[in-house]
């Protein structure tokens, strides 16, 4: 466990991440603070809260692939490898996309407020603002096999395939 703390191919194990989550999280903090303090204005309208059973389903996938992202990057990142199967080979950025398709839309339908889809958003545009930079690294790193992993599989969209814009983006 010790070797996910060291350095491969001059990357560490956090990658952009410092700096996604420094964006995102003010709208974090403020979707909080306005479900805490004005819950009214926060609501969803309460005719639909059906769609509550939704939330649970998007919770389940989305810890489902939360936690199957965070396993393998915990066991190839000690190991150098290129990590490209599993819950890498839905979407290039799967803890990312959990969290922005899945757990911040679940919190929204299971607490019946609106707020949370922000934080979302936030999180969406940071990693496409951010994650270039790890992507440049790890094609220097692995090369053909990276460059190939990038041509079949999207940055944060589960199961769909990159366009040649967002391969040179």
């Amino acid at each position: 466990m010790i070797n996910i703390f060291k350095k491969h191919h001059g990357m560490n194990i956090i990658g952009q991440g410092g700096k996604i989550i420094l964006f995102t999280l003010p709208s974090l903090i403020a979707a909080i603070l306005i479900q805490l303090y004005f819950p009214r204005f926060a609501a969803l309208p309460e005719n639909i809260s059906f769609i509550q059973s939704v939330g649970y389903l998007l919770l389940l996938l989305g810890l489902i692939l939360w936690g199957t992202a965070v396993i393998q990057l915990l066991t190839g990142f000690s190991k150098g490898k290129l990590v490209t199967s599993g819950a890498y080979g839905v979407v290039r950025n799967p803890i990312y996309s959990s969290v922005t398709f899945f757990i911040l839309p679940a919190t929204a339908l299971l607490t019946l407020t609106w707020v949370y889809f922000v934080p979302a958003i936030f999180l969406y545009v940071g990693v496409m603002i951010f994650i270039g930079k790890e992507e440049e690294r790890l094609t220097r790193a692995f090369g053909k096999e990276c460059e190939d992993y990038m041509a079949r599989v999207d940055r944060m969209i589960p199961f769909k395939r990159p366009s040649l814009k967002v391969l040179h983006a």
